[in-house]
């Protein structure tokens, strides 16, 4: 499938999830799409993703998207051929200064059709005796919501979007222009040519963006996470995916009793890399933090773990965005670890934003 093309309707530039939302809702849409991103598909950030669905966005930077793509996840996709939702719940623990947002969202999602649950700190450990929610005022649960395999997800964006999607595996070197509109992007590979681009390729954007005049104020940010395999898998039965805003720990069941869990990290300006493993540091920090949160965790045996990164701006939210100043150009950046859970809505909105690019 991978192979050197001339031209297209729109050229994506990154292979994540975003990107790749994108191009399936322009194939569907009858478009064409070439992609380029020397790492492949879902080869960066994105194959690294633990996964995490859910429709709740408790600092509501990002609007409906993330219940919009969980409806679209629950669907396994327009055709019904994606990946099913891993429904084990999600939790979402919130401290004191979060509790008029966790009622509001809530309350947004209750109306929209969505089942949550608001519970009290007491509420969390009667029902999930493995978790010990100190400092914690209460949680938001959401039955339905959960985990995905993030490359099978990517995977079958690919089989939906058919033979409208071509994929580079090549490095975009600039932007190519004409008459002041973005015309297409020059690859590693050759020329590619189309009526829109669409940049999705996180820090990776920047230099590209900036050759057209468009400045976005991006930064890396560490992310990555470890897998503990706890003595009593027993009292890991029934556990949740754990989201606690106020430690930025989370956790997700693994296979075979083990835990994928992870700690956000302030480490920023790191390498745009994806390893197999993690610093002892790392693995101390993130232990510490999540053994309180999951006493079980308190001796588990650390098996091995992902260092990787992702983008996020320095002055805000992520955001889909066309440039007037740069027409034919469309961007969707700076998720800070959060793209996974919205892609399906920022496919939608960048595909309509790229086709109004080409009219």
């Amino acid at each position: 499938m991978t192979r050197a093309v001339a031209s297209a309707d729109v050229a994506v530039v990154g292979c994540g999830i975003a990107g790749l939302a994108t191009a399936e809702r322009l194939a569907r849409d009858g478009l064409t799409v070439v992609m380029a991103d020397p790492a492949g598909i879902a080869g960066g950030a994105t194959g690294a993703s633990g996964g995490l669905v859910r429709a709740l966005d408790l600092a509501g930077r990002y609007g409906d998207r993330a219940a919009e793509s969980l409806d679209v996840y629950l669907r396994r996709g327009p055709g019904g051929q994606w990946p099913a939702v891993r429904e084990d719940g999600s939790l979402t623990l919130f401290g004191a200064g979060d509790l008029r947002a966790a009622h509001e969202a809530g309350g947004r999602l209750r109306a929209a059709g969505h089942a949550v649950e608001l519970l009290t700190a007491a509420d969390v450990a009667a029902r999930f005796p493995a978790l010990s929610p100190a400092g914690v005022l209460g949680g938001v649960l959401e039955p339905r919501a959960g985990w995905l395999p993030a490359r099978e997800v990517a995977a079958a964006l690919v089989r939906d979007a058919g033979s409208r999607l071509v994929v580079l595996r090549a490095r975009a070197t600039r932007l190519l222009t004409r008459a002041g509109r973005v015309t297409g992007v020059a690859t590693s590979a050759g020329d590619v040519t189309a009526g829109a681009v669409l940049l999705a390729a996180g820090a990776g954007s920047v230099p590209l963006a900036a050759q057209v005049g468009v400045d976005l104020p991006l930064c890396t940010r560490s992310v990555g996470y470890c897998l503990f395999a706890p003595d009593d898998t027993v009292a890991l039965t029934g556990l949740p995916t754990v989201v606690d805003a106020t430690t930025g720990a989370w956790l997700r069941r693994w296979d075979d009793g083990v835990l994928l869990a992870g700690v956000a990290s302030k480490e920023t300006d790191v390498p745009a890399r994806v390893a197999q493993h993690v610093t002892d540091a790392e693995r101390d920090r993130v232990h510490d933090v999540v053994r309180r949160l999951c006493p079980a965790l308190g001796r588990a045996r650390f098996t091995g773990g992902v260092t990787a990164y992702d983008a996020m701006f320095t002055d805000g939210p992520g955001a889909v965005a066309a440039w007037p100043g740069a027409p034919g150009l469309v961007t969707a950046v700076g998720w800070n670890g959060g793209g996974f859970k919205l892609a399906p809505a920022v496919g939608a909105e960048a595909a309509a934003l790229l086709k109004e690019a080409m009219a």
